[in-house]
């Protein structure tokens, strides 16, 4: 559902939390072969190595 979203523009924001030191699989955000290109919006770091990260996906041109 998330992907579909993105690749329609129905997502203008996408937060993300980065842990320190996380191992394994789960399911992708993104499929394999598929590039989107996001703006780095903001990066906040934590005391405890977690960063909050937003980005804007970047619209391709028509």
């Amino acid at each position: 559902m998330a992907q579909e979203l993105l690749r329609h523009g129905g997502v203008d924001r996408i937060r993300l939390l980065s842990y320190p030191g996380a191992v394994g699989q789960g399911k992708r955000l993104f499929p394999p072969g598929e590039q989107v290109v996001l703006e780095l919006i903001s990066a906040t770091p934590f005391s405890n190595g977690v960063v909050a990260l937003e980005y804007a996906p970047v619209m391709e041109k028509a």
